[in-house]
């Protein structure tokens, strides 16, 4: 570049010796990246994207080699979002599997209305939120589904996701269209939901809710099929965890922001087969947690990627 006084400057670093020919500039390091995690363009598609419509050679070595850097830049803000779940009093989990070089692997988000961190762990049980997140999950309000890792942490509290209840109810439903005790269950959560919708910063008692819900639970369900018998129990066990989001407006009723944030890793495997290295699946989940955090917050997830290339 020449700027007005005559100087002669270059945007990026001198070619070391045996190094690469060509050196991409941050907007196109940028573009690559944002394409990659944030649309789950594959590389071969990636490359000739740019081709095509920008008229750019680039390998797929290259591509990859970008959002390798881009996960070794993201360490910091990865850091930041998780000192501040760390900080957060109500914070949603869930987990799902990934497929790393053709091994099943998990992937765990952790997240609020203003952060998501996404990352991948060893196994599927309590181990694993443990060791990221040490004593701070005492001060925590899980919001989860009935995945029993859960209830195997000292968390402060815990909700259970309603959503995922409605669904199993409704499938009792499906299977059995004479019997009512799954509808009379499904109107009292709706009801609560509802009473939560049109009150949404009150502090509603829940002691009537649970004395409703304790004499749909004291039925005898013996003469309906086995399904029902079991729901019933898995209600059972998490009875003090139902209505909590009653007495604190702060704890939503479900977990479906967290479903959500985790949902691009599917759509990424169902594009892409799987990851191909444990570092391309890291680099996904570090890159998707500050791409969706900064759209939470308002933010452009191409300027966030921007900031860190």
């Amino acid at each position: 570049k020449v700027c007005s006084c005559g100087c002669c400057n270059r945007d990026y670093a001198p070619r070391r010796r045996g190094g690469n020919a060509i050196t991409f500039g941050k907007n196109i390091r940028a573009i690559a990246t944002y394409l990659s995690v944030v649309q789950c363009v594959p590389y071969e598609r990636l490359q000739s994207l740019f081709a095509t419509m920008f008229n750019v050679r680039i390998s797929q070595g290259t591509l990859v080699n970008i959002v390798r850097e881009a996960l070794d830049k993201s360490r910091p803000a990865i850091e930041l979002i998780e000192r501040l779940l760390r900080e957060s009093s109500v914070v949603g989990f869930d987990e799902s599997g990934c497929y790393v070089k053709g091994r099943l692997n998990w992937s765990w988000i952790a997240q609020t209305a203003y952060l998501t961190l996404v990352f991948r762990g060893a196994g599927r049980s309590a181990k694993v939120l443990e060791e990221r997140f040490g004593d701070s999950l005492k001060k925590m309000t899980a919001v989860t589904d009935r995945h029993s890792a859960y209830f195997a942490i000292d968390f402060l509290n815990n909700q259970i996701c309603l959503a995922h209840l409605l669904r199993n109810l409704e499938y009792l439903n499906d299977i059995d269209k004479e019997q009512t005790w799954a509808k009379e269950v499904q109107t009292l959560l709706r009801e609560a939901i509802h009473q939560r919708n049109e009150k949404p910063v009150d502090i509603i008692p829940k002691d009537d809710w649970l004395t409703r819900l304790d004499g749909l639970l004291k039925r005898n369900l013996d003469s309906l099929r086995k399904e029902f018998n079991e729901l019933k129990r898995g209600i059972i066990k998490c009875r003090d965890y139902i209505f909590n989001f009653l007495e604190n407006p702060a704890i939503p009723s479900d977990n479906n922001a967290s479903e959500r944030g985790i949902r691009k890793l599917k759509v990424k495997q169902k594009i892409s087969g799987c990851f191909r290295s444990g570092t391309g699946a890291d680099a996904f989940h570090a890159l998707h947690s500050i791409a969706d955090t900064a759209w939470k917050n308002g933010q452009s997830p191409l300027d966030a990627i921007l900031a860190l290339v």
